[in-house]
């Protein structure tokens, strides 16, 4: 293998993306070693990168083990992300206002890298203008995931399922793909999605698409919360309200449909024992 080629600017740059997609994916930190064997990289060239990424935080390597993880920059550049695109600045002031007035966190959900990435708004006194809240959650385990599932070709749903996995997060996580495909039908019938403690235990979740002016899907808007804040709450009011937030986002990006929404189809939540 020739260090000189993989060090040429554009593929270095690919590179660097390789390993961080290689140590992203990874259930523990890698070693150098292990991290070139994986990406049929030298041991020498994936030093040189992972050097350069941790001068920047990107990539925290232990001193004693050489172990490798994702360093909180990422995190840094993510934040300084979010807020700054056009559905970002529409939505937010929708976000805060549902969040004011039903007392739930509100969420605005896309899909990156085969994952959702949720920024929630938080109801007062819990909001902080200066503080964002971000969530990253698989595809199979969310509401938000499942009204973006729903504006997909069933292939390319089962394709980044098969990717990405199924992993049980909870006992109420759908894992099987048909199952998922199932709930993804009663999304597209019903307008909404639930998660039923299929993210964390107690845990309650509702998803609403947000389309753009060909009708696609291209976010969901959420809210959610403990299964006795749910029970006790007015769940098709709750509803109602996110689906009036998200067409309200929809018709500023020049949608002029309607989102159908059926909450007939809601399950009755009794608030959890004390």
């Amino acid at each position: 293998m020739d260090d000189r080629d993989e060090d040429s600017p554009i593929k270095s740059v690919r590179k660097a993306v390789d390993v961080l997609d290689a140590l992203a994916s990874a259930r523990r930190p890698l070693r150098v070693m292990e991290l070139a064997t994986k990406l049929r990289m030298s041991q020498s060239a994936v030093s040189r990168i992972i050097a350069t990424l941790a001068k920047t935080e990107l990539v925290y390597q232990d001193d004693e083990t050489g172990r490798c993880h994702l360093g909180l920059g990422l995190a840094v550049l993510g934040a300084k992300s979010l807020g700054r695109r056009n559905l970002d600045r529409i939505a937010l002031p929708v976000m805060d206002e549902i969040a004011a007035r039903t007392g739930f966190y509100v969420g605005l959900g896309r899909l990156s890298r085969g994952q959702v990435v949720v920024m929630r708004a938080l109801p007062a006194p819990l909001a902080q203008s200066d503080v964002t809240l971000t969530v990253v959650a698989p595809l199979h385990a969310c509401a938000p995931g499942k009204i973006l599932a729903s504006g997909m070709h069933r292939d390319a749903i089962v394709d980044l399922l098969s990717a990405h996995g199924m992993d049980p997060i909870t006992p109420n996580t759908i894992t099987d793909p048909d199952r998922f495909l199932e709930s993804v039908e009663a999304t597209r019938r019903n307008g909404f999605a639930l998660d039923d403690q299929e993210a964390g235990h107690d845990y309650v979740h509702f998803a609403v698409p947000i389309l753009d002016h060909h009708g696609a899907v291209i976010a969901s808007m959420s809210a959610g919360g403990t299964l006795s804040q749910i029970g006790d709450s007015d769940l098709p009011t709750l509803l109602q309200t996110l689906n009036h937030g998200a067409l309200r986002v929809s018709r500023q990006l020049d949608y002029d449909g309607e989102i159908p929404l059926d909450t007939g189809a809601l399950p009755a939540f009794a608030a959890a024992p004390g």
